[in-house]
């Protein structure tokens, strides 16, 4: 259609909305500054990042189920609670942390990047628990150390690549920026933890 200023506005069929996001999906993996300078332009991926720490919440506590499947319920609730808390509080940080370099972004931009940020650390992280649901702590799985090493190493260099493209720094600049944040949120993180579940924080 034409707007009253002359410009062309074109409208997606929903088939080609739904192949688009898949494409961008899949660019995050290789082209994530390019990806998602795209997603923040189109104001598009917000809700997805949500899902996104959502379900990495839930993976983190796998572990904990498997050790006390009575628990179930309890430790999900609070492994999802968790990604959701983690999820605004981390945007907030960052976007504010990030002005003291020099950044520029909303923080609903900055809570974009650092959602789909965590994809390859959540496909990771889910892996290795239906590994340890499936082998415990059998040879084999000692013998993927390098493997999930190698996997951290590169899901750090997505995270810093996303929330780079959003805050408009450089990487060292955003690396810097974020281990600021990670050391700010380790308290109130810490407190949602003893609030929920206490025992998450006593075990070992």
């Amino acid at each position: 259609r034409v707007l009253p200023d002359g410009r062309l506005v074109y409208s997606l069929h929903p088939d080609m909305t739904e192949r688009s996001n898949i494409l961008f999906a899949l660019k995050l993996w290789y082209k994530p500054q390019q990806t998602m300078q795209g997603l923040i332009e189109a104001k598009r991926g917000h809700t997805a990042a949500l899902v996104v720490c959502m379900l990495f919440g839930l993976v983190q506590i796998l572990p904990m189920v498997i050790a006390e499947p009575a628990k179930a319920i309890n430790l999900y609730a609070t492994g999802a609670t968790s990604g959701i808390f983690a999820f605004f509080l981390f945007g907030w940080l960052v976007r504010n942390i990030g002005r003291w370099f020099g950044g520029q972004a909303e923080v609903r931009e900055v809570r974009t990047a650092f959602g789909l940020g965590l994809l390859p650390w959540l496909v990771l992280f889910a892996a290795l628990g239906a590994a340890i649901r499936g082998s415990g702590d059998s040879p084999e799985l000692a013998g993927l150390f390098w493997v999930f090493f190698a996997g951290l190493v590169y899901g750090y260099t997505i995270l810093l690549l996303c929330l780079s493209a959003a805050l408009r720094l450089s990487v060292l600049k955003t690396f810097f920026c974020l281990v600021v944040t990670i050391i700010v949120s380790t308290f109130p993180m810490t407190l949602l933890l003893q609030i929920l579940a206490p025992e998450l924080l006593t075990a070992q």
